[in-house]
């Protein structure tokens, strides 16, 4: 198993580029991992990283998004760039975003606890209609 932790990444993330005054849209093996942590780290809950993500600009997320891929094992080597996001219904009440690597590989990230996340994928792009 293997698990990304990203509240450090979040944090990292946005305090250099807040400093900058912008951000530019820098692209951020399935890995499980059990939410077992009422916190993490940094004295987050998972509901409350989900905001932070949630809040960041969309460049910034799309960079954490694209380091729990990368982090997530030999598969996420091979994701160049998020070229699409969305956060969907929580995962057992964990905050959960799919996001598209090089328009080609669908990942699903869901926070956890502890301050990581399980990332699963990568699965074929889920085409509508």
């Amino acid at each position: 198993m293997k698990r990304t932790i990203i509240a450090s990444t979040i944090l990292a993330t946005a305090l250099p580029l807040a400093a900058c005054g912008g951000s530019n849209d820098t692209p951020a093996n399935n890995a499980t991992a059990a939410a077992a942590a009422a916190t993490n780290a940094s004295g987050m809950s998972a509901g409350e990283l989900g905001t932070k993500v949630r809040d960041l600009p969309e460049g910034q997320r799309r960079g954490v998004l694209f380091r729990a891929i990368r982090d997530s094992g030999t598969s996420g080597a091979s994701c160049q760039s998020v070229t699409s996001m969305t956060e969907i219904a929580p995962t057992n009440g964990y905050p959960t975003w799919t996001a598209i690597c090089d328009n080609v590989a669908q990942w699903t990230i869901v926070l956890t606890a502890d301050g990581g996340a399980t990332v699963t994928g990568p699965a074929p792009v889920k085409k509508n209609g």
